[in-house]
């Protein structure tokens, strides 16, 4: 079999370029190893998490029913984990299933469910899953297989209680106890979620702040939330084992004091982070190089061997679908021989579903000091903002951060209920470099959370008046 382009996974990374690909007329063959096209992020990521939070929120709000002048049942409300569990699974498939059928209607794309291994810069192996394994000659190929669970090298971490971030997706009930170790994207969220539900979690960071990546502001004050939502959160927490209590297990670890501590717990969760997914890749047959911070690639994303490209999670940081997504169809352009213009990480977005929500594009605060910009700085706070009070989530605030030189804004950093739908204006302000002047004289609809953006921008231009009158 010759095809022009093998695509090794079938995530937001691959599935994306594979179809950009054979609608330009290639011959595309993309493997996925998993159940169906989605990669970690339908499957154990991105989507399941939201399903469960969507219904963390939900309950939330019901118990505050009466502050909107609603009266519900007396006593407690209940929670149907199976049920909750169910609606994941169907959405879930839906997805993947209406992702094949679009794949399905190209032509020139085939899609294969199995495995994939080099046998050289030119030839594959195709191992599917109920079948006989098959030789493949592409022209070029794109490794986008994602990330796996990184584990932390301590005793006990191979206990049936110490879940990873996919295995905490399956749960069949909800747990009393739960400790999760790392603060980062998903320990925050499940922690949270969880808690929600009404778990007793208790929430251990090895470093100073929770969400190491995010501005330091946005950070401090979710960890504020944290503590009030009832978490019990450690931080500067070292982990020292993992020992086996009947159906439990205790935590045992030393805090930021240098006290020895445990925290009980029915399950323990291992949110310290993904590394990239090479394993069983065949890379030894090619001149691809690759370490534990994930394969190399030049400005266009190719390896050292030419004709050899990789996407998404497999590079390493930063691991976002939407990232992998943007990478790969700008390659796809590459490939097909039109002006691709690739992803600069200066301009890259993430939301973190916390309660509240975090949303970020571009730079922080930080890090654009950290660049040598002449860094200003806007602020918003949502507790005077009409539509957050409307809504019974006026906690929160917005940073805009721009260069006092050029006006262009650098960065838009959010911690509101309603984070995520900022950051559409957030990601073009960056992305564009558009000036603080232009979003200040932008029309704003009002009574939105997106007002906050033009106020913060006028903010910036009060405080440049001002500046000058000195």
């Amino acid at each position: 079999m010759k095809v022009d382009f093998l695509v090794i996974g079938g995530g937001p990374g691959g599935t994306p370029a594979a179809m950009a690909l054979a609608s330009a007329g290639r011959r595309v063959l993309l493997v996925e190893k998993g159940a169906g096209l989605g990669g970690t992020c339908l499957f154990e990521g991105c989507i399941p998490s939201k399903i469960l939070r969507e219904s963390a929120r939900r309950l939330q709000d019901i118990r505050r029913a009466q502050e909107f002048g609603l009266q519900i049942p007396a006593g407690e409300i209940g929670v149907d984990w199976g049920a909750i569990m169910k609606r994941k699974a169907a959405i879930l498939r839906g997805r993947a299933e209406g992702a094949l059928q679009r794949a399905r209607q190209i032509p020139t794309l085939s899609v294969q469910f199995g495995s994939a291994a080099l046998l050289g810069p030119r030839r594959a192996r195709i191992t599917p899953r109920d079948g006989t394994p098959e030789d493949v000659e592409f022209g070029s190929a794109i490794i986008t297989t994602g990330s796996v669970p990184n584990l932390l090298p301590v005793t006990g971490v191979d206990l049936p209680q110490v879940l990873t971030s996919e295995q905490v997706l399956e749960i069949d009930h909800l747990p009393k106890r739960l400790a999760v170790i790392g603060a980062g994207p998903i320990g925050v969220e499940m922690a949270q979620i969880l808690a929600a539900f009404g778990t007793r979690v208790t929430l251990l960071e090895a470093g100073p702040r929770i969400l190491a990546p995010v501005d330091e502001e946005i950070a401090l004050a979710l960890e504020d939330h944290i503590r009030r939502q009832g978490i019990a959160l450690e931080l500067g927490a070292r982990i020292a084992a993992i020992v086996r209590d009947g159906d439990e297990v205790r935590m045992q670890y030393r805090d930021a004091a240098g006290t020895q501590r445990e925290a009980q717990a029915e399950f323990v969760l291992e949110a310290t982070g993904r590394r990239p997914n090479v394993d069983g890749l065949g890379l030894e047959h090619t001149a691809v190089r690759h370490d534990r911070h994930g394969v190399k690639v030049d400005a266009k994303l190719e390896t050292d061997e030419p004709g050899i490209y990789a996407v998404g999670d497999v590079l390493g940081h930063p691991m976002f679908a939407h990232w992998a997504t943007a990478q790969a169809l700008a390659l796809a352009a590459h490939l097909a021989g039109r002006a691709a213009r690739f992803p600069a990480p200066a301009v890259n977005t993430a939301v973190i579903f916390s309660i509240p929500v975090v949303g970020i594009a571009g730079l922080t605060e930080t890090e654009a000091r950290s660049a040598g910009h002449a860094v200003g700085v806007a602020r918003y706070d949502y507790r005077a903002d009409a539509r957050a009070q409307v809504s019974g989530h006026a906690e929160g605030f917005l940073k805009l951060v721009y260069d006092q030189s050029s006006r262009a804004v650098l960065g838009v950093h959010v911690l509101a209920d309603d984070a995520a739908s900022l950051l559409g204006e957030g990601a073009l302000a960056v992305g564009a470099g558009i000036a603080v002047e232009t979003l200040a004289a932008a029309i704003h609809p009002h009574p939105t959370l997106s007002e906050s953006i033009g106020t913060a921008a006028r903010e910036a231009l009060a405080a440049r008046a001002s500046s000058a009158r000195r």
